[in-house]
C-alpha cells in the first residue's frame, strides 16, 4: 500500500476498522488524505474493496476521490464504490423499479428545473380556469410553495391529499417566518397550489419521472418499508464513510441509517463549523444524531495544514461564540504570518477602490491574480467591485452556478439521449420541439395527444407505415426520430462510448436540428458549439459504461468546464467559495446587515427578530445567527497566507436607498480591532445624510442568492 506520513490524529482514524466512528474534521485538516489511508488500511486486511463505500456530495467531489483511490492502490482502488447521495439514489431506483410500478422495458427519467416547472404548470393551468384564477398568479404562488415542498420532502414529508398538503406547506411556511400557522385561513390560491402538487407527485410517478428530492425521499421510504432490502445493501457495503456529513438533510441520514444500522460499520466525517447549507435542507444535528443513534466514538482532525496560526486563531475566536456546536480546538503549526486586517471606508466605492488597492499591493509584492479571492454575502457586492476591478483592468471571474448540463445545447443533447431510451418521453419531445423544422408547439402536443389515444410510442411512430394518422406534423416528427435513433443506437456495438457520443453531437450540428444554424448571435454560436465539444471530452474523461446511461445523469451532475490558464481574481459568494482556497482571501462587506445578512437592514427597515430555539432540542442547528457565524468562518478558513476583511459605513446597491451600517460585530468576535487611523471623523460622517439624488427604481430583494448565472469573466 501507498503510505503517507500521517498525524497521530489522522492514524487514529486510518487505523479504524470496525464499528461506528465520527470524525470532526476541521478546515485544511487533511481529510480525504486520511480517508484514502484508511481505505488502503482496510485492504490491506484482506477487506474486499467492493465492500468499501464511500459517499460524498459532489460528482466532482467522488471523482476526485476516486482517481486518488487509483493512484494509491491500483485495480483495488477503482473496485472501491465511489458515490454521490443522489447517484446513489437514482442506481437504487433503477434496480428496483417494480418496486414504484415500473415494468421491465420502462425507465426513470430525472427532470430538468424547467421541465419541473413545466410539469407544475401543465397541471395547474387547467385548475385555474375552472377556478376563474389568473394562470400566471398561480404560477407565482406554485414558485414559492415548490421551495417549500422541496424541503417537506427533504425532511421525509410528501403528502398524498389535498388537505395533508394544506397543512404541511403551513406549517413549513410559518417555521421558515417564526409565525404560528393558521390553518383555517386557506385562500383559493392555497387550495389550488397544493391540488396541483398533489397531482404533481402523482403524474410524475404515474409516468416514470423524477425531480432532485424523489432521488433521495423515495429509496428511503422502500429502504425502512422493506428491511430485507436494506439488510442486502449492508451486506454490500459493509464499511461505509459519509463525507461532509453535515451537510445531510434527514432522507439523506435516514437512508444511511436504515442501511448501516446493519452492520454498524459507518464513519461519519464532518465539521459542523462549516454547516452553511440548512436553506436547503441541511442539518447540523444530524452529527449529534449519529453520535447518540450509532453510540459513536468521537475523533478530531483539529490541526490546519492550510492556514498560519494567526488566521486560524482568528476564525477560531469567531467560532466559539457558536453554542450548538461540538467541542473542537482548531491549530495550526505555521507559527509564520501576518495577523488578519480591518480595513474601513466611508462608502462602498471607496471600498471597492481600496481592495483594488490592495490587490495592487499583493501584485507588488509577487502575488499572482490567482492567488487572490474575494468573497462576499450577497451576490448584489458585485455591483460594487466589477466597475471597479474593470476601470484598474485587473482581470477576473465571477464565479456562478449554472451547471453544464442546464445550458440549452446540452439539455437538448440529453433530451435526444433520453427520448431514444425512453420512448414515451414527451417531455423531452416537447423541449426538441424548436429544433424540428415544420412543428409548432401545437402541433407536437397535438401529435403527442393522438400517440397517447393509440397507445403508441415514439418508437412506433419511428417504423408506423402510416404516421400521418397521428397528425400533420406526423410525417415530419418519424423522420426526426429515425435520425435519432439512428445516431444514438445505430451501429453501437463497433464504436467506442466517445466515439457515439462524437457522432450524436455532430448530427446536432450538421443534421435537421440545426443547432448551431438557429442560433444569430456568432458568440454564442461559437459557445454552444465549444460546449457540445466539451461534452465528448467529459465523456472521454469519465470512460463511463454507456455515454448515455451517464448523460441521462445530466440533472444531477456538477460537472464544471476547465479553467483556463489566465491569471485572474476570483471573485465568489462564500456558499460557491465552500472546499476551495487562495494564498490572499478579502472578504468584501464584513459590515453589519451584510455580514451576518440582514435583508430589512439593508433596505433601511428595522431588523427582524428571528425566533429564539431550545438549546436543548436535538435538532437545533443553532438557527439562522449561527450559519451567518458559520459562513463568515467558511470565509475566513478559505485563507492560507493574508485575510483581510473590509467594510463600508455606507452601501447604495443599484436601486436601493443609500444605508449606513455598522461594522460587523463579527469582528470584535474575532479578537480583531477597527483601524484607529480610519475612524477618526466616523461619528460625525454616520450622523450626516448623503448629499446626493438615489435611484429611486424599485430595490432588489436582498436575499441569501445562493446561485449565480454561469461564470462570468473580465479581462
Amino acid at each position: 500500500m501507498a503510505e503517507v506520513s500521517l498525524t497521530q490524529q489522522q492514524e487514529k482514524i486510518a487505523n479504524h476498522v470496525d464499528g461506528a466512528l465520527i470524525v470532526l474534521a476541521g478546515a485544511g485538516s487533511g481529510k480525504t488524505a486520511t480517508l484514502v489511508q484508511r481505505v488502503g488500511r482496510l485492504i490491506d486486511q484482506n477487506i474486499n474493496p467492493r465492500s468499501i463505500m464511500l459517499v460524498t456530495f459532489s460528482r466532482k467531489a467522488a471523482k476526485e476521490i476516486k482517481v486518488r483511490l487509483s493512484k494509491a492502490f491500483g485495480f483495488d482502488g477503482e473496485d472501491v464504490v465511489v458515490d454521490t447521495f443522489h447517484g446513489f439514489g437514482f442506481r437504487f431506483l433503477r434496480q428496483y423499479k417494480d418496486m414504484f410500478g415500473l415494468k421491465e422495458d420502462q425507465d426513470w427519467v430525472i427532470l430538468t428545473e424547467n421541465e419541473q416547472r413545466r410539469f407544475m404548470n401543465d397541471i395547474g393551468k387547467p385548475l385555474a380556469d375552472k377556478a376563474n384564477v389568473e394562470a400566471k398568479e398561480l404560477r407565482k404562488k406554485l414558485k414559492e410553495d415548490f421551495s417549500l415542498w422541496s424541503l417537506m420532502k427533504q425532511s421525509g414529508v410528501c403528502p398524498g391529499n389535498v388537505s395533508d398538503a394544506l397543512m404541511a406547506l403551513e406549517k413549513a411556511r410559518c417555521a421558515k417566518s417564526g409565525a404560528t400557522p393558521n390553518h383555517e385561513r386557506v385562500s383559493m390560491l392555497d387550495r389550488l397550489a397544493a391540488q396541483t402538487l398533489v397531482q404533481y407527485e402523482k403524474d410524475k410517478r404515474s409516468g416514470g419521472y423524477l425531480d432532485f428530492d424523489d432521488l433521495l425521499l423515495l429509496p428511503t421510504r422502500a429502504l425502512k418499508k422493506y428491511p430485507e432490502v436494506a439488510k442486502g445493501l449492508a451486506m454490500q457495503h459493509r464499511y461505509m464513510m459519509v463525507d461532509e456529513s453535515q451537510d445531510t438533510n434527514a432522507v439523506q441520514y435516514w437512508m444511511t441509517k436504515a442501511i448501516a444500522e446493519h452492520h454498524g460499520n459507518l464513519v461519519m466525517v464532518g465539521d459542523d463549523d462549516q454547516g452553511i447549507y440548512t436553506w436547503r435542507g441541511a442539518r447540523v444535528a444530524n452529527l449529534r444524531r449519529f453520535i447518540e443513534d450509532f453510540k459513536a466514538p468521537v475523533a478530531k482532525l483539529e490541526e490546519n495544514f492550510r492556514s498560519h496560526s494567526k488566521i486560524v486563531t482568528t476564525a477560531g475566536n469567531l467560532i466559539k461564540h457558536n453554542r450548538s456546536r461540538l467541542a473542537k480546538k482548531p491549530f495550526s503549526a505555521k507559527d509564520q504570518g501576518t495577523l488578519p486586517e480591518v480595513r474601513v471606508s466611508e462608502r462602498d466605492r471607496d471600498m471597492a477602490q481600496s481592495i483594488v488597492d490592495q490587490i495592487s499591493e499583493l501584485r507588488a509584492q509577487g502575488a499572482e491574480y490567482n492567488d487572490i479571492a474575494i468573497l462576499y454575502r450577497t451576490n448584489r457586492m458585485t455591483t460594487i467591485l466589477e466597475p471597479a476591478l474593470k476601470q484598474a483592468h485587473i482581470p477576473y471571474s465571477v464565479v456562478g452556478g449554472m451547471s453544464f448540463y442546464e445550458r440549452q445545447e446540452i439539455q437538448a443533447a440529453t433530451a435526444c439521449i433520453r427520448i431514444a431510451n425512453k420512448w414515451d418521453d414527451w417531455m423531452a419531445l416537447r423541449s426538441l420541439q424548436p429544433y424540428i423544422d415544420g412543428i409548432g408547439k401545437k402541433g407536437i402536443n397535438d401529435t403527442i395527444k393522438s400517440l397517447q389515444e393509440y397507445n403508441e410510442n415514439l418508437l412506433t411512430l419511428a417504423i408506423h407505415e402510416a404516421p400521418q394518422q397521428f397528425g400533420k406534423a406526423g410525417i415530419r416528427l418519424q423522420a426526426f426520430l429515425v435520425e435519432v435513433f439512428a445516431n444514438t443506437h445505430g451501429n453501437a456495438d463497433n464504436m467506442t462510448q466517445p466515439e457515439l457520443a462524437r457522432r450524436l453531437v455532430q448530427w446536432m450540428k450538421d443534421g435537421p436540428m440545426k443547432i448551431l444554424d438557429r442560433e444569430k448571435d456568432d458568440v454564442v454560436r461559437v459557445k454552444r458549439s465549444d460546449n457540445l465539444d466539451l461534452l465528448v471530452d467529459e465523456i472521454d474523461r469519465a470512460k463511463p459504461d454507456c455515454f448515455m446511461e451517464y448523460l441521462m445523469e445530466g440533472p444531477i451532475s456538477d460537472f464544471v468546464e476547465a479553467s483556463d490558464d489566465e491569471d485572474r481574481v476570483t471573485l465568489s459568494t462564500i456558499h460557491r467559495s465552500k472546499g476551495l482556497e487562495w494564498p490572499h482571501v478579502i472578504i468584501a462587506g464584513m459590515s453589519d446587515g451584510l455580514m451576518p445578512l440582514d435583508s430589512a437592514k439593508m433596505n433601511g427597515r428595522p431588523s427582524a427578530t428571528s425566533p429564539s430555539k431550545d438549546q436543548a432540542d436535538p435538532d437545533d442547528d443553532g438557527g439562522k445567527p449561527e450559519e451567518e457565524r458559520r459562513l463568515a468562518y467558511v470565509a475566513a478558513t478559505r485563507a492560507a497566507e493574508t485575510l483581510t476583511m473590509h467594510h463600508a459605513d455606507l452601501y447604495h446597491f443599484p436601486g436601493g436607498e443609500p444605508v449606513v451600517v455598522d461594522p460587523s460585530p463579527y469582528i470584535a468576535e474575532m479578537g480583531l480591532q477597527l483601524p484607529q487611523a480610519q475612524l477618526t471623523n466616523r461619528e460625525g460622517y454616520q450622523a450626516k445624510k448623503p448629499e446626493f439624488t438615489p435611484d429611486r427604481s424599485p430595490p432588489p430583494p436582498v436575499t441569501e442568492e445562493h446561485d449565480e448565472p454561469a461564470i462570468r469573466i473580465f479581462g
